[in-house]
């Protein structure tokens, strides 16, 4: 009973501590790394990827095998019922000058001895053969090494899908994360902005007090600002749903109250962009794995031309029999054999296959400059955009800057009487609406950073990572 308690006590122990640490986990802090690596744990596309690499590294041992001798063991059993007696007649045995002779089969005459005949009636015939084989093959036209170049092949395609699907992963956390990370900030800025109507509201009730403004004009900031608790209410909503996304891609409950840490970018820095398109034809996986499948194709070429050539093999056999009544006694046997096949006339058959097998080399060719051809253009728009995006980010700043001078200004002149309340809403509304864009220009900046890493090759998988 005590051990049971201790048990209990225990367990309630555990429990309290699991339950805290889970409570801890819920509000832990990630920062953008952190959401990458738990990202790529999780990633069940990515887990996929990585079982069809091993599978194609253990198909690349199987073919290795075919360097290698066979060894069988195979058996025959034969059962014919209900047979006709076999007979066989007497005769008067054969004579001989010599020895030499009657080895030969040139017999001088008949003797006057008689051998009796015999029947034999055996009414069913039972065969058992078996043995074991070794088989070799000793040249089969290169299909063997051709057969393990496409799986060294093979390999390396599976190995450039699985940084394909790594790359995909990065990119799609990166941008949820970044979306948050906008949201929260448009969150803080609306309400610094609610913040700003909540005393102007209060001023211009006191204003409206003393009767120094109309109740149109209180109402105005009222109504003003009713409409920006609407809009900070959509947003929290908003990021609930863009956590939801995120916990979504780091595999946690959708609810998690996930927090997230980052920089508030204050300088956004132009980085090279000269060599992406010599990067992204030397990297990209897509133009690696077409380069692949090419080479898959001409191997298929050289195996569809090795089928036409001649083969060889050899073989060693240790086998038996047994015949029910007749031969009943196993005693294994050794033999060795040789084979050569050699192809003549197939009525053009081999000329057309390797026809066939040659335009698929030039379709694997096609594809290979249509992809670089479009993989081009591709770094081409991002390099725009990059481009664009980082004047838009300078352009908001610079607006953010101007605004905060022009609200400054407006308010100094709302307080002595020289602006109305439009005015001031005017000018808080466009300070809310540019500090809004600056964040929205920074978390897309940020997000085409990632993606022209993706289109230029350069996202892999760390070493550490593999």
């Amino acid at each position: 009973m005590k051990k049971t308690i201790k048990f209990m006590m225990g367990s309630l122990m555990l429990l309290a501590v699991v339950a805290g640490f889970n409570t801890a986990s819920a509000q832990k802090v990630m920062t953008l790394e952190e959401c990458r690596q738990q990202a790529v744990e999780f990633n069940k596309e990515l887990k996929n990827a990585a079982l069809q690499n091993k599978e194609a590294q253990i198909n690349q041992k199987v073919a290795r095998t075919a360097y290698l001798p066979s060894v069988g063991f195979t058996s025959s059993l034969m059962h014919r019922p209900n047979m006709d007696p076999i007979s066989m007649p007497g005769y008067f045995l054969p004579t001989a000058n010599s020895e030499e002779d009657a080895m030969n089969g040139n017999f001088s005459g008949t003797s006057d001895v008689w051998k009796p005949g015999t029947t034999i009636d055996l009414k069913s015939l039972t065969l058992l053969t078996g043995g074991f084989e070794v088989n070799q093959p000793v040249y089969v036209g290169g299909k063997i090494r051709y057969s393990n170049q496409q799986a060294d092949a093979g390999v390396a395609i599976a190995d450039l899908a699985l940084n394909m699907k790594y790359s995909d992963v990065i990119e799609q956390t990166d941008k949820a994360f970044w979306q948050v990370a906008s949201v929260q900030e448009n969150i803080k800025i609306a309400e610094d902005y609610i913040k700003m109507l909540s005393e102007l509201e209060d001023q211009m009730n006191a204003m409206y007090e003393v009767g120094l403004q109309p109740a149109s004009e209180k109402l105005r900031v009222t109504v003003q600002k009713n409409q920006a608790e609407l809009n900070l209410m959509t947003a929290r909503n908003g990021l609930r749903v863009a956590k939801m996304y995120l916990n979504q891609i780091l595999g946690q409950a959708l609810e998690t109250e996930i927090q997230i840490e980052y920089k508030e970018v204050a300088s956004v820095e132009l980085f090279d962009l000269e060599n992406g398109l010599f990067e992204a034809s030397n990297k990209r996986n897509e133009l690696k794995i077409l380069e692949k499948q090419k080479e898959l194709s001409e191997l298929d070429a050289k195996i569809t031309r090795a089928d036409y050539l001649p083969q060889v093999g050899v073989s060693a056999q240790y086998t038996s029999y047994w015949v029910r009544d007749v031969y009943e006694d196993i005693n294994f046997q050794p033999m060795l054999a040789a084979q050569v096949s050699i192809p003549i006339f197939q009525w053009g058959q081999g000329k057309k296959k390797m026809q066939a097998a040659q335009l698929k080399v030039q379709q694997a060719e096609t594809d290979l400059q249509h992809t670089n051809d479009l993989i081009n253009l591709e770094v081409m728009q991002v390099k725009v955009q990059v481009e664009e995006a980082y004047e838009r980010v300078s352009l908001a700043k610079k607006s953010v800057e101007e605004a905060e001078e022009s609200l400054e200004e407006t308010r100094a002149s709302f307080e002595v009487g020289l602006n109305t309340t439009t005015d001031m809403l005017n000018s808080q509304a466009e300070w809310q609406a540019s500090k809004a864009r600056l964040t929205q220009a920074v978390a897309n900046f940020e997000v085409l950073k990632t993606r022209w890493q993706s289109v230029t090759g350069n996202l892999y998988i760390p070493e550490t990572a593999e």
